[in-house]
């Protein structure tokens, strides 16, 4: 969910989108940062999805 919330984030309010990066934050340290690179590989913009995970969520 983390990383189609980084490939739509334009087409979510950003009201909404706030509060899921908040979510995400409080559970950063539970989340399983391997997998989450793993499927971010599978698409041509993996990287920057990458990047905007660290920047927003880390």
């Amino acid at each position: 969910m983390l990383i189609e919330l980084m490939r739509f984030k334009a087409k979510i309010p950003m009201d909404y989108y706030k509060e899921i990066i908040r979510n995400y934050r409080k559970l950063s340290f539970e989340l399983d940062f391997g997998v989450v690179e793993d499927y971010a590989a599978l698409f041509k913009s993996g990287a920057k999805i990458m990047n905007m995970i660290q920047t927003e969520v880390l």
